[in-house]
């Protein structure tokens, strides 16, 4: 069987030339008889996180994290196959990831690179409202634009008016089939910093011992890895999930560290080292070296269930799969077919930003009307609750009531257009028209105020 080879090329954006921090500007992921896998990839700070996908089933699939400016591997997570097909960060040092044969959240800590050697660990277990018995979850993906940073850009001038990438929404997309053949598709938004709260919340110590839900164990073996250009020591970490258990109440807490039972063995393995490739000096591989020591570890976290951390935290919106839907920032947006033959679209912006669902509220008050005529809360397909959440009306595709409370501003545009796509930054909307081609014929621009 012919094999191919993954590998990560950074260029610098302004050249496309090697970029000039990154040591090893080829990076090897891996090998695999798969020609074009699904690869979706971010980068904060020097962390550089990809889920590797395979379409045709014939791996299983991965999360890597690399130093980017090194080249080391500092983190390798293997699951079953369909599990992964996006991620995002929350924070520059926490990551989330969707495992939809899992139905739930994997939230990674990644401690930074130079100042600490300990590999990247999964901290918590976030579940995903359960799917009845007759539907299957067939896409579980997640966005959100624009990503955190670790410093401030001292180039670019400040932007009082603009929200900053911790309060922006996060975007998870869900697609949901049943055996008789009928679809359902939901889009879940959250704010990035409440789901940062809620992160803590759930890890920290006094929370974590009283609780008794259940408990997920990953083993993660360490490996030393020795650069021959400059003599240093990184470390190369993999992953695998091992036990789900009831609450350990007999493993004893290590340290200040997110886990509760820790065993360490040592073996001696051979050390692999990164060397530079004989034909191509960007490459990065790994070849046998001197013995050394390595370790195992088995870090223990918690699973959330899906009503004792998203109710408060969410906004669901009901789409069909055709349904365009962008997010950027606080605002998100989406598009609908208006007419019968589906030639002509309406354009709605939902805004997530506090103050501004404050403000009208207020100003509804004083007005005594209610919900303005342009500005609703309450969209179609959703019911009042009266502790000031909303149920999701699923009509049983889900086997849960599926409660929100993240409140939202919806404007909708007073007229119609022929779009085939629309792209959103944070300051307005792309309205694209393609032609027979699929080339781009016209583009519109709209404001958002």
């Amino acid at each position: 069987m012919q094999r191919h080879s993954l590998d990560l090329v950074l260029l610098k954006f302004s050249t496309g030339e090697y970029h000039p921090l990154a040591r090893h500007p080829r990076i090897h992921v891996q090998r695999s008889p798969e020609v074009e896998p699904l690869v979706v990839s971010r980068i904060v700070g020097d962390n550089l996180a990809l889920v590797v996908h395979s379409d045709e089933g014939t791996f299983s699939d991965k999360l890597f994290i690399f130093d980017w400016k090194t080249g080391c591997k500092r983190l390798q997570h293997g699951v079953s196959e369909n599990a992964y097909s996006g991620l995002t960060f929350v924070s520059p040092e926490l990551l989330v990831v969707p495992n939809r044969v899992l139905s739930h959240f994997e939230v990674w800590h990644l401690p930074p690179s130079q100042l600490n050697p300990n590999p990247p660990v999964q901290i918590l277990s976030l579940k995903i409202p359960g799917v009845s018995p007759e539907y299957s979850l067939r896409i579980f993906r997640c966005y959100g634009e624009p990503n955190p940073f670790l410093h401030s850009v001292p180039y670019l001038p400040p932007r009082p008016f603009f929200s900053s990438p911790e309060n922006s929404i996060i975007m998870v997309a869900f697609r949901i089939s049943s055996s008789s053949g009928r679809r359902a598709s939901y889009n879940l938004i959250m704010h990035r910093r409440a789901l940062l709260d809620t992160i803590q919340t759930w890890t920290s110590p006094s929370l974590l011992e009283q609780q008794e839900y259940l408990w997920l164990t990953n083993e993660v073996t360490v490996h030393q890895i020795a650069d021959p250009e400059d003599g240093s020591v990184q470390l190369d970490a993999q992953s695998k999930l091992v036990s789900t258990t009831p609450h350990p109440r007999s493993s004893p807490r290590t340290g200040d560290s997110p886990t509760f039972s820790t065993s360490q063995t040592s073996r001696t393995f051979p050390t692999s080292h990164i060397s530079a490739d004989s034909v191509d000096s960007g490459s990065l591989s790994v070849s046998s070296g001197i013995s050394t020591n390595s370790s195992t570890s088995r870090y223990t976290f918690l699973q959330v269930p899906w009503e004792k951390w998203g109710p408060p935290i969410s906004r669901w919106f009901q789409v069909n799969e055709t349904q365009v839907t962008r997010s950027h920032g606080q605002r998100y947006a989406f598009s609908d077919a208006n007419a019968p033959d589906g030639e002509k679209l309406m354009v709605s912006v939902v805004d997530f930003n506090p103050h501004k669902f404050r403000r009208n509220a207020e100003m509804m008050a004083r007005l005594g009307s209610g919900e303005g005529e342009n500005n609703s809360n309450n969209e179609e397909g959703q019911e009042e609750k009266a502790e000031g959440f909303e149920i999701l009306d699923h009509k049983g595709v889900f086997s849960e009531e599926v409660y929100m409370g993240l409140k939202c501003l919806v404007y909708r545009t007073p007229d119609e257009y022929d779009f085939d796509l629309v792209l959103m930054e944070e300051k307005g909307l792309f309205g694209v028209k393609l032609d027979r081609h699929g080339w781009e014929e016209s583009i519109k621009v709209f404001y958002i105020g």
